[in-house]
């Protein structure tokens, strides 16, 4: 008699059946969907559950509906990027560049959120556009994103303290400040109560401190921002800044600025077409090189004010306009103006026209970049106008705002508030041009 062998398959183990929200086939927490790690008695989370990963696709796929029922995303369904106007409206050439470039970041940042990006500009440029545009790509992406207006952020974190809420306080900030990506849309237009303003640093600053991806849209000037708001989004490491000089999209009208600064006529007056005049020799040509360098090194760290001063075609209107593209190109504000057109923003006109010259007025003020291109003695005979160039003038050296200047004009030519300001100021770099005209005769000199 011989032994026979089973042939009956071996059978797998039967799952174990324990009630629960977690993967009944994890060999962690079998079901359960939490896990009691075991710790030293002296550990503070000594005898604390936590959520087993089998339970983590499920939670962020929770978390990923939450923040989109939040956001209210829908009413900003249409805004992204394929209906967005890559250039905007303007005819300026470099107005439409800061519009590309602010697209193309945007479109990159909803692609791979790091860091954080603070759009700037004014009403209507697109900047909400391009913030819905970005939190729309991240969840077609199923990437979680929450988008909220900075007053309905603060009105959203208020009705926690209702009655009859359905979540508290603490769990609604929670998921604001924990929110993969946070979109943040008109920062400066909340009322800033001190219970205002300190939520939101608390927001920004645990953010921040995470490395948290968040986008930022405001109209305002980041220095006009609450300080400890402002300090953070000035961290150039750490934030990106993209101005949209665009007009109103929604008015299809250039803005104020853009129709006052005639940059676009300079467009060709660059740092590479600048003509070194090799034919300088001595205390003249390191002048003039000395001239060169300060423009560029200003134009890469605008810091107080530059002044050209020599006789006409001496280059001084060269350096001041590749000074202001070399801004344009990079997306900041700037406006170039000359001396005479700032003059006739002081005329009297109709009401629309003179309502229009006050809103110029004010950007010209408060422009992170300002260049006033010749500056003549003759055009400052008229008191009135001569006081209203001195409030745009004093404002912005109190203000310390980056301003170029240029003039042909003699030194006791100039008014003597000029002159206090100009020469007699730390806060003021001075060059002079001492050549002969440029006549045009060599073809230019390309910078190396």
């Amino acid at each position: 008699m011989t032994d026979t062998l089973s042939t009956t398959p071996t059978e797998k183990p039967a799952r174990r059946a324990v009630p629960g929200v977690g993967d009944p086939d994890c060999p962690h927490c079998h079901g359960l969907g939490y896990l009691r790690p075991e710790r030293d008695l002296s550990d503070p989370d000594f005898g604390k559950v936590q959520v087993c990963a089998c339970r983590l696709p499920h939670l962020q796929l929770l978390q990923a509906q939450q923040l989109r029922a939040d956001s209210n995303i829908e009413s900003l369904a249409g805004k992204t990027f394929e209906n967005f106007l890559p250039e905007g409206v303007s005819p300026d050439p470099y107005i439409r560049a800061t519009v590309r470039a602010a697209y193309e970041r945007c479109k990159a940042f909803a692609e791979k959120p790091e860091n954080w990006l603070l759009l700037t500009g004014g009403y209507g440029c697109g900047k909400t556009h391009l913030a819905a545009a970005i939190a729309n790509q991240a969840l077609a992406n199923g990437q979680p994103a929450l988008f909220l207006n900075t007053p309905d952020l603060l009105d959203f974190l208020r009705e926690t303290f209702a009655p009859n809420s359905d979540t508290t306080y603490s769990d609604r900030f929670e998921e604001i400040r924990t929110a993969p990506l946070l979109i943040l849309d008109d920062l400066g237009t909340e009322s800033p109560t001190p219970w205002a303003v300190e939520k939101l640093y608390q927001l920004l600053n645990f953010r921040y401190n995470a490395h948290l991806p968040t986008v930022v849209t405001t109209n305002k000037r980041v220095e006009d921002l609450e300080g400890r708001i402002a300090s953070r989004l000035s961290d150039a490491e750490m934030v990106t800044v993209l101005n949209v000089l665009a007009p109103d999209f929604r008015a299809g009208k250039l803005s104020a600025s853009a129709d006052i600064s005639t940059l676009a006529l300079h467009r060709h007056q660059t740092f590479e077409t600048f003509d070194l005049r090799p034919e300088l020799t001595g205390d003249d040509r390191q002048r003039f090189l000395n001239a060169v360098r300060a423009a560029q090194e200003f134009a890469d760290e605008p810091r107080g004010w530059l002044v050209f001063v020599g006789p006409y075609a001496s280059g001084k209107t060269h350096l001041a306009a590749a000074i202001a593209n070399q801004r344009a190109l990079a997306g900041r504000p700037v406006i170039f103006v000359t001396y005479a057109d700032l003059m006739e923003l002081f005329r009297s006109g109709s009401r629309e026209q003179e309502e229009r010259n006050t809103k110029a007025l004010q950007h010209i003020r408060n422009v992170e970049l300002l260049v006033i291109d010749d500056i003549s003695p003759q055009l400052t005979t008229v008191g009135y106008y001569r006081e209203r160039f001195f409030q745009v003038f004093n404002h912005r050296f109190d203000a310390q705002l980056p301003t170029v200047l240029t003039t042909a004009a003699d030194e006791k030519e100039l008014d003597p508030r000029i002159k206090s300001r100009i020469f007699l100021s730390d806060y003021c770099q001075v060059h002079v041009l001492r050549v002969e005209p440029y006549r045009g005769k060599r073809k230019s000199a390309r910078r190396k």
